[in-house]
């Protein structure tokens, strides 16, 4: 299991009186991964779930489809390198180009900027439901297990859910991160995100957004709030978006259809 954190002294003010104490700080790595010998691209991400990360983001950019699409996956952990040898497809020459994947939210990937989004993105057709009270309780889940957030205060968490049940969790110093990471432990165990909920501590992007359409998750709980643009492509694309969930608080924003009283 790698360090989540490392611990360093700092300043700290409470009112003006200032004093030395150690602070534990969320580590952030930079990893590398290689396709068929080829470099595409490096992920500023947590040292943890670091083969799940991979899976999700080869099968969220299209380079996979099916387990069987992966021969061989190498991680050098004290280097930040991953070596996947992999079945070659259609779209891996627009793919290779390299591109670094921030931690951050900013141009790293823009809503459709590259064919492949479009590509692999269709309306969903589920009519899976689920009573407002289990929304509740995805959210009071996540309030109540974030112990490295509550820790560091720097990473984002996610969960898959299905009837009340929560099946998968991971966490992230960046937002998309941890949605390539539930993609990705799905991928391997063989898990249909189809008739799921992904519920998730952050804010709710047209990046994001994408994401979710192509895990073909039909409902998607957040803490933060939606953009505009993620609004007009979850509306298009038939998933719900709920934002801003506390406790007892929620926004219902698209095809509310699928939340029931």
């Amino acid at each position: 299991m790698p360090n989540e954190t490392v611990t360093h002294s700092i300043l700290k003010a409470n009112g003006l009186t200032l004093k030395w104490v150690e602070d534990e700080v969320v580590r952030e790595v930079p990893l590398t991964i290689h396709y068929n010998g080829e470099e595409i691209a490096t992920l500023l991400c947590s040292p943890s779930q670091t083969e799940e990360l991979v899976y999700g983001f080869l099968l969220n950019e299209g380079f996979i489809r099916v387990p069987q699409d992966v021969q061989e996956l190498r991680h050098d952990p004290s280097d930040h390198l991953v070596w996947v040898e992999g079945k070659p497809c259609n779209l891996q020459k627009e793919l290779m180009s390299k591109r670094f994947v921030s931690a951050c939210c900013g141009k790293s990937r823009a809503s459709f900027c590259f064919a492949n989004d479009v590509l692999m993105v269709t309306p969903l057709t589920s009519t899976y439901s689920i009573p407002l009270q289990e929304a509740y309780s995805y959210v009071q889940f996540l309030q109540s297990n974030s112990n490295l957030f509550d820790l560091t205060g720097g990473v984002h968490s996610g969960g898959v859910g299905y009837q009340g049940k929560v099946l998968q969790m991971s966490y992230d110093i960046g937002r998309h991160n941890v949605f390539d990471k539930l993609s990705g432990s799905a991928f391997n165990t063989g898990l249909n995100l189809e008739n799921h909920v992904i519920f998730f501590s952050g804010r709710v992007s047209s990046e994001i957004l994408l994401k979710v359409a192509k895990m073909k998750v039909p409902i998607l709980i957040a803490r933060g709030a939606p953009t505009d643009m993620a609004l007009s492509q979850a509306a298009a694309l038939n998933i719900t978006v709920i934002g801003f969930a506390r406790e007892q608080r929620l926004n219902i924003y698209t095809c509310p259809d699928r939340i029931i009283p």
